[in-house]
This record gives structure tokens, C-alpha cells and sequence, in this order.
């Protein structure tokens, strides 16, 4: 190999230190940077001719290829921000990246091109998208907050506007008490009235509204049971009262003896019971308007012949187990969230939870071959194959971590470790080339 040819393998050696050191420094820049992923040097050597057979060798030098090690984990720190998300494991989160507005809504518009990134550090903007803090915006499934069925055919960008919850018409009451059974009136007979019980429900436009229930015992195993709802009849001009219907407790049901438990109800008074039947629903259904159109309620007062729900025991006073219902008020906007799962979920101050969408993870056949945007952000190449998106924690995808994020995977002591080596390899091919030089001015000195 001649000295030229010497100099110039030195020369690549300094192009690829120097090279290395460029990478150590733009990771060392990000050590602190959300998601950053380290860029690595792979050196690979060049030769022009080499052969053991022949006993020749000429080499080349050497070339510094980066290796993006897209895949390797930063660590997870906790947040306050609930809409903020880091993944454990493989994958990406998917993202858009705004290229203009809407004249028609004023609302932003979005490139075509698919984004990837781990930075997860997303708040609401005021035209209420996720977006991060390198501008990129989250996309999800879109959910049916009604049914919570996941719409997995296409992603969109996530975007919470509903502010508002509507109200819920109370349609179930549910009611487990042990009625006394051996209350008696004052004088030791009866009928004996038990104090009236007070539920607070609700109508059809969120309104808080009272019905009350009322139980007489009219004998051995007999109740009656009266229901009032004040307001809630003739649209709201009137109270309704409902009943009184007869319960029966003890009987048969289905032939089988049913001692304490309800066997029997009456329709009566705008009450419908429901049919008997061993373990069956034990309930009255009836009608309320409360100026809204007609509301229909049920009162689960059990199962027929089951100790679960209303009884009659012994006793002389009314235990009430359980007196609830399903209806709510108008709810306003409380919280924001993504959970574990990727559910991105309003929390609304009626105490209502409704999930709007799902982060998938995006997931590549070969990560470290992806294409690096600035902003912390991918895009698929077709060595990185094609994004498969999967739910967090399925079919190897990684797994979320609500208010948190990633960090840089960069680790500050081992990159300074490798700037050591990288800036004594340096110094190294520089006295080669110095060597080169010196060997070249005696060659030249050769003539004198």
C-alpha cells in the first residue's frame, strides 16, 4: 500500500470519528428531551483488495453508519397531566402533523402522511385537540361514548368537545330493605305504618325531583306499599300516587316454600307487578309525567322466593339495605384523561364517565429502519415496513402509562465514554497522517 494510500485510510478514519463525535454530541443536546432515541456508530471497513490465498491486503479505511436505536426503552416519569402517556415496550404512538385551517371552521387541517412518535407529553388545545409538546397531534379509534363500542377502521384525530353531559331520566329504583315482622301500631295492633323512605330522583330534563314509599303491614306475611311522587303527575301539575299494591312475603313459589321472602306482588293503582317466579325479578313498573312526557320507572324490590333484596324478618323497626337509582343530572366538564388502556375519558361532575376514543400503538416489523422527522416524530419506510396497530398490550405491542411520559434513552456517562474513545482514535489517525507526511518529505529528499 503506498503512503498516499496510507494518508487517505487516515483521513477516513478522522471523517469517522469525527463522525461519532457529532452523534455522542446531538445525544448528549437531547439527554433531556421527551422520547428522544440515541443515534449509534457502526463502523464497517472499507478494503480494495484483499486476499489470504495471495497474501495481499489494501485497505480501505473505515465508514461510520448511524444506527438509530429507535427501539430501546427511556426511562417512565411520573406527570401531573392526566393527558399525558408513555409506552412501555415496543411500538409508537401515531400522530398528525398540521399543514393549515379551514377557512369554512377555522379548525386545523392535517398532512396525509402518517406520523410515529414516543414523545406522549399531550394537552387540549381551546379547539380541543391532544397535541403534544412538538406540535404533532394524537390520533385514536374513535368510541361510541353511548355503547363503548371501539371503531377500529381507521384513526382520527382525537378531539373532546362535549362539555356537556345530558341528563339521565331516572328508569330503575332499586330497593333491598328488611320490613319488620313484628311491628305493630301504638296499641299493639295493626295496620302498623313503618316511616316513609325518600329517594331523590331524577326527570327527564335533569331535574331533581322525591318519591317516596311508604309500607303498612295489614297482617301475617302482608304489606302494602304505597308510592307517591309529588309533581309527577297530569304533566307536573299533580302528585302521583301510586298503589297502595298488596306484597306478599313467605308463600310458595314454583311449589317450593319461600319463608321471609316476597311471593307474591299485586298490580294495583298504576302499579304493574312483575309475574312470579322462583329467583325471578320482583318489581313494580309505573308511570310518572312530570311535564316532559310520560316517564316510565322501575322499582326492583328483589327476586320472587330470594333473601337477596326485600324481606321480611324479624324485627321492629325498618332496616333499609339499599335504596338507589339510575338517573342523573346535567353533568359540566370536570377532567380529562387517557388511562392505561389508551381510553381517552371525560369525567363530568354528575359523576358520568364516557370514553371517546382509544390509542392504538403503532407497531413495525423493523423500528430501527424508520425515517426521523424533526419534532421527535417517524415516519414508516419500506425497510421499517408498514404500521400494524394493535391495543396497548396485545400482540407485542407496548403497553401505556397514564400521567407519564418517556424520557431520552440516552445514557449521559456512556456517551462520554465513547467521546473518549472516539476523541483518541482521532488524535491517532491525525499522528498517522502526520507520519504519512513525514514519510513523504523523505521520499522527496530522496533526489538531493
Amino acid at each position: 500500500m503506498s503512503i498516499s494510500g496510507s494518508m487517505q485510510t487516515a483521513i477516513t478514519g478522522l471523517t469517522g470519528q469525527s463522525t461519532a463525535i457529532s452523534y455522542i454530541s446531538d445525544n448528549v443536546a437531547n439527554a433531556g428531551t421527551i422520547g428522544y432515541k440515541k443515534v449509534e456508530s457502526r463502523f464497517q471497513t472499507l478494503i480494495t483488495n484483499s486476499s489470504a490465498q495471495a497474501n495481499t491486503h489494501s485497505p480501505g479505511g473505515a465508514l461510520n453508519q448511524p444506527f438509530f436505536a429507535n427501539n430501546a426503552q427511556g426511562a417512565i416519569q411520573q406527570v401531573s397531566s392526566t393527558t399525558s402517556i408513555a409506552l412501555v415496550g415496543g411500538g409508537f404512538i401515531p400522530v398528525s402533523k398540521k399543514n393549515g385551517n379551514d377557512q369554512a371552521t377555522g379548525l386545523p387541517t392535517f398532512e396525509t402522511t402518517s406520523y410515529y412518535t414516543r414523545v406522549g407529553d399531550f394537552n387540549q388545545n381551546s379547539d380541543g385537540y391532544l397535541v403534544n409538546s412538538s406540535g404533532y397531534f394524537l390520533r385514536g379509534w374513535p368510541v361510541d361514548p353511548v355503547t363503548g363500542v371501539v371503531d377500529s377502521s381507521a384513526t382520527e384525530e382525537v378531539r373532546v368537545s362535549n362539555l356537556l353531559d345530558a341528563p339521565v331520566a331516572t328508569s330503575v329504583v332499586d330497593y333491598a330493605a328488611n320490613l319488620p315482622s313484628n311491628v305493630t301500631d301504638s296499641s299493639g295492633g295493626l295496620p302498623a305504618t313503618l316511616p316513609a323512605s325518600s329517594i331523590q330522583i331524577f326527570d327527564a330534563l335533569g331535574n331533581a325531583r322525591t318519591l317516596n314509599l311508604e309500607w303498612i303491614r295489614i297482617g301475617t306475611n302482608m304489606w302494602t306499599l304505597e308510592v307517591t311522587a309529588p309533581g309527577g303527575g297530569a304533566g307536573g301539575t299533580t302528585a302521583a300516587v301510586l298503589g297502595p299494591a298488596t306484597v306478599t312475603f313467605g308463600g310458595t313459589v314454583g311449589g317450593v316454600a319461600t319463608p321471609g321472602t316476597i311471593s307474591d306482588l299485586q298490580s294495583v293503582g298504576g302499579l304493574t307487578a312483575s309475574a312470579p317466579g322462583l329467583n325471578d325479578d320482583a318489581s313494580f313498573t309505573f308511570d310518572l309525567d312530570y311535564g316532559s312526557g310520560t316517564q316510565t320507572v322501575r322499582l326492583d324490590l328483589g327476586s320472587y322466593g330470594n333473601s337477596i333484596g326485600t324481606t321480611q324478618y324479624a324485627g321492629d323497626t325498618l332496616t333499609l339495605n339499599n335504596f338507589s337509582q339510575n338517573g342523573v343530572p346535567q353533568g359540566n366538564f370536570k377532567s380529562l384523561t387517557i388511562d392505561q388502556d389508551g381510553y381517552v375519558s371525560v369525567t363530568f361532575d354528575n359523576g358520568n364517565v364516557k370514553q371517546f376514543y382509544q390509542i392504538p400503538v403503532a407497531k413495525f416489523r423493523d423500528p430501527t429502519e424508520l425515517d426521523r422527522v424533526a419534532g421527535n416524530a417517524f415516519v414508516e419506510t419500506p425497510n421499517s415496513g408498514s404500521a400494524v396497530l394493535s391495543q396497548s398490550g396485545s400482540s407485542g405491542a407496548g403497553d401505556y402509562v397514564s400521567a407519564a411520559v418517556e424520557g431520552s434513552n440516552v445514557d449521559i456517562a456512556e456517551e462520554f465514554s465513547k467521546l473518549i474513545v472516539a476523541q483518541r482514535t482521532y488524535s491517532a489517525n491525525a499522528r498517522l497522517i502526520t507520519a504519512s507526511d513525514e514519510l513523504l518529505q523523505e521520499t522527496i529528499n530522496i533526489r538531493r
